[in-house]
């Protein structure tokens, strides 16, 4: 038997940064953003925010799951933006961070083994 590490299971604390065009007119326009490495239990809070369950069975809630990825995963923006801010962005900021960030397609695969399979 082999015991690993800890910090080979354990959540990096090393948040990654990347630029994220501000306008789509002026390539030198740039929002930093710093978004941190996600746990196991962030998927299951973010699906908690995405799967609402009701008397008429689940249904998804895009707005709250980008909601919460957005204020929760990105932990650092420069110029400086406030979670409600971030909630504010404009499309094309948006999108472009989105793209950053798991889906809500890559959740449900995490969700029912995705980050275990051996291609993730």
């Amino acid at each position: 038997m082999t015991v690993v590490e800890k910090n080979k299971i354990l959540t990096k604390k090393n948040d990654h940064q990347y630029e994220v065009r501000a306008d789509p007119d002026n390539p030198d326009s740039m929002l930093l953003v710093w978004i941190r490495e996600i746990s196991y239990l962030d998927v299951q809070k973010a699906a908690q925010t995405m799967f609402v369950v009701g008397g008429e069975g689940v249904t998804l809630d895009l707005e709250a799951y980008w909601k919460y990825a957005f204020t929760n995963w990105v932990v650092g923006t420069e110029p400086e933006l406030n979670a409600e801010e971030m909630t504010q962005l404009n499309a094309y900021v948006g999108e472009q961070l989105a793209n950053l960030l798991p889906k809500p397609d890559e959740l449900a695969e995490a969700m029912s083994g995705g980050f275990t399979k051996a291609n993730s």
